[in-house]
Formats: C-alpha cells, structure tokens, sequence
C-alpha cells in the first residue's frame, strides 16, 4: 500500500526529536512491507526570521526507506495556530504535484493534526480524491479551544468532518474531539521496542542502595513544567525525602525553564535528594529508564502519554495522574494512578513504590510490564491496527463510496 504522511510538524536539524511519534509510525508501516512518503512545510513568522534565513534543511530525501519531501514558507502574519493554514495547504499541494502526482500511486493519505496538516490533507484530497485519515494528538483541544478563531473552528470541523476516519490516541482525548465528529477510532502512539526493553537479569541487578525515580520532560517554557505537573512533583518530593534517606529523584529534560525548576529544588530544600541531569536523546532516555526504579510525572493533561508507556517498555513501573492519556493504560499491575494537583496522594504513591522496593516485593514484574507494551503499542501492533484500517478505506473507494 502507498500512504502519503502529512504530519504538522517535524525533526528538523535543531530539533531532531520533534514529531517523533509521527516518525516512529512511519518506520512501523514501512517496516510491514509499505511504501510511505512525507511531504512537510515548515513555516516561519517574522520573529523566526534567523532561523527562516539560517534554513539548512534538504528539500528532498530519504531516510531508511522513507521519501521526506520538504517546503518552507515565510508567514508575516503567522501568530499561534492563526495565519498560516492556508501558506501549510498550498505547500504542501505544491509538493504533492511536484513530486507525487506524476511518479507514485497513493492509496491513502494520513495527516497528524488537524492544524493544519488535516486541513491540507483535506485539500488534497478535494484535488485527488484520495481518502484521507487524521490523527489527532494536540493538547490544543483541551488547553486553548477557546482561543481558536471561529473562522478556524469552521476549518477544522470541515476537516474532521470530511475525513475517512478520525484517530484519536486515548479515550478521553476522543470525547473532546466528539464535539467536531463521532467517526473517531482509538490507535495509540508507536514505542520502539527495539530501543525501549527491559535489561537482563544480570544487566539489572541492584547497584547501590538509593531507590532510584525518573521523571523526563521538555522543559522549554514555564507553562510546559505545569502542564506536565512538575511543581506537584517537587512538592510532594519535598514530603518523601524528609521521610526516606535511601532516595533519589532524576530530573532528565533541557530547555530554558529548567532554571525554574532549580527555584523550586532550592524552595523545598531538596537538592541533596534530586539531581537534574539536562537534555536526553532517545538512547539517553532509554538507558536512564532501564537503571530507574519507578518512573513518574504528574502531569495536569495528556492526549496519550508516550513517555510512560516507554517506561513501561523497560519494565518499570509507573505514577501518573488520571489525566485523560495515562487512564487507558496504567493498570494495578504496572503502575499508580492518582488524583491531578493531589500532592498527598501523589506523595503517598511515591511511599507504596519505596515500600515495594525496600521489601523487594515482586508486585510490579518486568516482563509482565514489558509484554502489555509489546502487545498493543509495539511498531507491530499499531502497524497491524493501521493496516486494518487503510485496507477498509481503501476497500470503500475502489466500490465507489469514498
């Protein structure tokens, strides 16, 4: 099969992690046998004129099998989600023209967000009447839906509305999309397994005596450490650590706001029993969740919350918040939930794991952990859920009902 990938943001040199749960998707189908192209436009406003001038991206080229085909606009008047879902569309039709319409058959097109890689797909698929998907993953829907402009709201309910089938990554997040449209299925993100598994039993064996927590997030705005509950975190740190002389919490994430972080540390009085430890790449990530004890983020919201089923892919335990993402997987086996912004509970959750691993307590196992991963959000098995779903589409059109 031939899916064409929109995606509304991707790596890029300077930030080779960003869209990687696109990326990782992309991997998945080709890795099943299809062939898989990505056609993306950067877009730049005036106060990102450096980067726009300094811009070193290929506008072509293929990564492990993947065509990346790439366009970048200049948008003055871009600002938030305003301003731009117009220039993102005609690119990315022009690069469709350029490179696709005339060499390679699509079947499929799949955007991820809808702004505003949903409406180009919807575009697109008005000029070709190629069946397209979305998959929605923005907190936008959740956190600032009363800033959307109506005349994008009209946009992006056209989107939805017109799109073969709407995928939505958690339950909860399907419900906020509910209100543009009831055609939603529920795929989560890819985790590599291949990167994120548990260590041998001799690999793992116990080094020292400190009861080891990992917490990782990007730390590029203030805003970013309270959505994912940072604050909550050291708080109720600041509770265990006066409790618990045999702990440690690792704090792995870069960007400028981690000086507020290190306000907070110096607040609770904690700085003997944290240690912040800057960016991590994806190895980086994997390895200090492979030597962890339990990972935990508080997080206030999640559309899904891959950074925990990666955890869980180690085999490591997790404490998250019933913040909508985490609700759907988190089970008595692998893992705590608790009560969004509760310290107390989230302070007591972090006490039973301590307990469990003073006591060397076999309640949360490995490769238990481990296999629910494998199971249901392996590159495997999200390609499988894919695959079920493109050939119904596809199906659909060929018997004219697309």
């Amino acid at each position: 099969m031939n899916i064409l990938i929109i995606p509304a943001f991707f790596q890029t040199k300077r930030r080779p992690t960003l869209g990687s749960f696109f990326w990782e998707q992309a991997l998945a189908l080709k890795a099943a046998g299809h062939n898989v192209t990505i056609l993306y436009c950067d877009t730049y406003s005036v106060k990102c004129i450096g980067e726009y001038v300094q811009y070193s991206e290929k506008n072509a080229e293929n990564i492990q099998g993947i065509s990346i085909y790439r366009k970048r606009v200049f948008c003055p008047l871009k600002h938030g989600i305003e301003g731009h879902k117009g220039a993102f569309a005609k690119a990315v039709l022009e690069l469709y023209d350029e490179y696709i319409a005339d060499n390679k058959k699509t079947d499929v097109i799949h955007a991820h967000c809808c702004v505003w890689a949903g409406y180009a797909a919807m575009r697109l698929s008005e000029k070709t009447k190629i069946p397209y998907v979305i998959t929605e993953h923005a907190t936008l829907f959740r956190l600032h839906k009363d800033k959307i402009k109506n005349k994008n709201k009209e946009c992006i309910a056209a989107a939805f509305g017109k799109a073969a089938k709407v995928i939505c990554v958690s339950r909860a997040f399907g419900r906020l999309i509910g209100e543009y449209t009831k055609n939603i299925g529920i795929i989560g993100n890819v985790v590599d397994c291949g990167r994120f598994h548990p260590l041998q039993e001799h690999e793992n064996a116990r080094k020292n005596s400190v009861c080891t927590f990992l917490t990782v997030c990007y730390m590029g705005e203030e805003e970013q450490l309270y959505k994912k509950g940072l604050d909550i975190l050291l708080e109720a740190w600041a509770d265990i650590a006066v409790k618990h002389q045999n702990v440690k919490l690792i704090i792995g994430g870069g960007g400028k706001a981690a000086k507020k972080v290190v306000e907070w540390i110096n607040k609770y009085n904690i700085s003997n029993s944290t240690e912040l430890i800057g960016a991590l790449d994806r190895n980086e990530v994997a390895a200090r969740m492979q030597q962890c004890d339990c990972f935990v983020l508080p997080s206030r919201y999640e559309t899904f919350g891959v950074v925990y089923i990666e955890a869980m892919a180690c085999g490591k335990p997790v404490i998250a918040a019933k913040n909508g993402g985490p609700d759907d997987f988190v089970k008595d086996f692998n893992g705590i939930l608790v009560n969004p912004e509760d310290k107390d509970g989230l302070a007591d959750a972090i006490g039973k794991m301590i307990n469990i691993w003073e006591k060397s307590d076999k309640t949360y196992q490995p490769e238990k952990i481990s296999a629910f991963v494998r199971e249901n959000f392996s590159s495997e098995a999200i390609a499988q859920k894919l695959e079920e779903l493109y050939s119904g589409l596809v199906g659909n059109c060929r018997e004219g009902s697309c």
